[in-house]
């Protein structure tokens, strides 16, 4: 548990104030606050407000260690197979991310169409399979298509290319035993893809898998898709949102998953770009990242929430999936 806390997803200003305090790293956190494995949100809530924080510190403070530093999180966090963050292939996006996608957190992606969302999600569902040995979390993963812009012939060339990078990177002579063993389809049978055409198909698979999660990741491309249109009462539909938020903040506090949600834009009265789903839907999220196309296959990716907010970085698409671009 020495991960330093700037590296984590919550303002500066409250890891300035933490710091002040003298918790540096997530033992820390332990150390300051041992009663987290067992008490209720409320119980965390009543805890932080005898500690005399400025109002804003403590609502983050609360959230933020309620979501993601309660007893199932530091019993998963000591498997090293399950603290292994999800990669992009691409380094500066990597970096971006502080590392990748960790378990127990979602992170949400959005972009107007052909920013790379897709094909961001498909990259990360095949990069899960990779052996621990090379990096990866050797976990499954299912990507959830609720646009139809899932690619089983796209998945497989992604697949091949890590297949190609694992054989070039082997070091010795273990390594190089698995990687010349594995194929595209050894990694692909780790991937598992479901297509949802409404959002009742959408709920009902997250409640099956909210039952008992055999999965390190959980894609959601595009969950905005079935929540934009097909709702005639927004209050309606800003109750099931509100519904879906908690069961997705339970999977990821129940079990070592990453989160990775698509949403999409839209025009504001004013013609800026602003997040589809709401202000509500907003504190669903631990990370937001913002995806943008720059050129024919160049493409970038902006910190709207989280740790690095503000800060963007580059990334290209290739026909062998996410890479760095070309220096």
């Amino acid at each position: 548990m020495t991960l330093p806390i700037t590296s984590l997803p919550i303002p500066q200003s409250t890891v300035k104030y933490l710091s002040s305090r003298n918790i540096v790293h997530l033992s820390d956190v332990l150390k300051t606050f041992p009663w987290l494995d067992t008490y209720s949100y409320e119980d965390v809530e009543v805890q932080i407000e005898e500690l005399n924080l400025p109002e804003v510190h403590r609502n983050l403070l609360t959230d933020f260690l309620i979501n993601h530093f309660q007893k199932p999180v530091f019993q998963t966090s000591k498997t090293v197979k399950q603290s292994i963050p999800i990669i992009t292939f691409c380094s500066s996006l990597d970096t971006l991310l502080c590392g990748g996608i960790l378990p127990n957190e979602i992170v949400e992606f959005l972009g107007e169409p052909s920013s790379g969302t897709s094909q961001l999600c498909m990259q990360l569902a095949v990069d899960c399979s990779i052996p621990q040995m090379f990096g990866g979390r050797a976990c499954k993963s299912l990507l959830i298509d609720c646009n139809g812009d899932i690619c089983k012939i796209r998945l497989k060339q992604m697949a091949t290319a890590a297949l190609g990078h694992l054989n070039l990177i082997a070091s010795n002579a273990e390594e190089k035993a698995v990687s010349s063993k594995l194929t595209a389809d050894d990694l692909l049978s780790k991937v598992n893809t479901a297509r949802c055409t409404n959002y009742t198909q959408l709920i009902a698979l997250i409640n099956a898998v909210s039952n008992d999660c055999c999965y390190g990741a959980i894609i959601i491309d595009a969950l905005a898709t079935h929540f934009r249109h097909e709702f005639e009462d927004m209050r309606q539909r800003t109750n099931i949102l509100a519904e879906l938020s908690n069961k997705l903040h339970k999977l990821c506090i129940d079990f070592p998953v990453s989160l990775v949600i698509v949403n999409q834009v839209r025009m504001d009265g004013e013609g800026s770009i602003q997040p589809c789903l709401g202000e509500s839907w907003s504190h669903t999220a631990t990370r937001r990242v913002f995806l943008r196309r720059v050129s024919s296959d160049i493409y970038s990716a902006t910190i709207m929430k989280g740790k690095r907010s503000g800060e963007s970085a580059n990334f290209r698409i290739s026909s062998r999936g996410i890479r760095d671009c070309p220096s």
